[in-house]
């Protein structure tokens, strides 16, 4: 609850490449590159480490709390998971480039394909339970990263009679929503874990997916184990053109 009612405006997330490059060269930004290292291998952002997500809670005395930590992966869902996670901990120091690789390559900027060692440190303590849920979390993601699929399997799961919320803001949803969807904005999901049940499966989603990301952690380590997100979100819903209520 304290980590999802503090999210600053912009939601932990740097826009785009340049303001990456400017972060770096502002005070050499710490980049963690949360893909498999099969994907890391094939070129990632240069000086990143990798730390795959399943993996960053066995690294974390290679992560610093002191200067500014930036987390990607392919399209920015994972990224978003990892800094939920990591925001969790009390890493306020991490944020996610929310477009993450494919942003970085679609901007035409340098890739690198030299690993990048991991440095040696020593791992912060915290709260034992906190730290178990957090692992439990990381640990077991499983194959497709707690994802529901495509429209098409999305509306299969709403027709079997998924839960779906909505973690956009009110205003965003008054503008037009998923059918059937209820509206819990992302802030407040930890005030509002009784409106979620956890007998049928959960869905969330927001306009792009980045926050569905944030909200399928946050509500997984705090003992949901019902909870996928719909990565398409609302743009991916509307793009199809499938019916919305307004």
């Amino acid at each position: 609850d304290e980590f999802l009612a503090s999210i600053p405006e912009g939601w932990l997330s740097i826009k785009s490449a340049d303001d990456v490059v400017a972060a770096m060269d502002a005070g050499g930004a710490f980049l963690i590159d949360v893909r498999q290292p099969s994907e890391y291998e094939e070129g990632h952002i240069p000086g990143a480490v990798n730390i795959p997500i399943r993996e960053i809670t066995k690294h974390l005395d290679a992560i610093p709390m002191d200067e500014s930590v930036i987390v990607y992966c392919k399209s920015g869902y994972r990224a978003a998971m990892a800094t939920a996670a990591l925001q969790s901990l009390g890493y306020d120091n991490v944020k996610a480039f929310g477009g993450s690789y494919n942003a970085w390559t679609a901007a035409e900027m340098e890739v690198s394909t030299e690993a990048v060692e991991l440095p040696a440190g020593v791992a912060p303590d915290f709260e034992p339970d906190l730290l178990a849920a957090v692992e439990d979390f990381l640990v077991l993601i499983p194959e497709g990263y707690q994802t529901v699929g495509d429209v098409e399997k999305m509306q299969a799961a709403m027709d079997a009679g998924a839960y779906v919320v909505d973690v956009r803001e009110t205003g965003e949803f008054a503008e037009g929503r998923i059918p059937g969807a209820v509206n819990i904005p992302l802030r407040t999901l930890g005030a509002n874990l009784a409106e979620i049940p956890d007998d049928v499966q959960v869905v969330v989603y927001c306009k792009s997916g980045y926050r569905a990301g944030l909200a399928n952690a946050a509500l997984t380590i705090a003992g949901l184990d019902n909870v996928v997100a719909f990565t398409p979100s609302y743009n991916g819903w509307t793009d199809a053109g499938m019916d919305i209520e307004a």
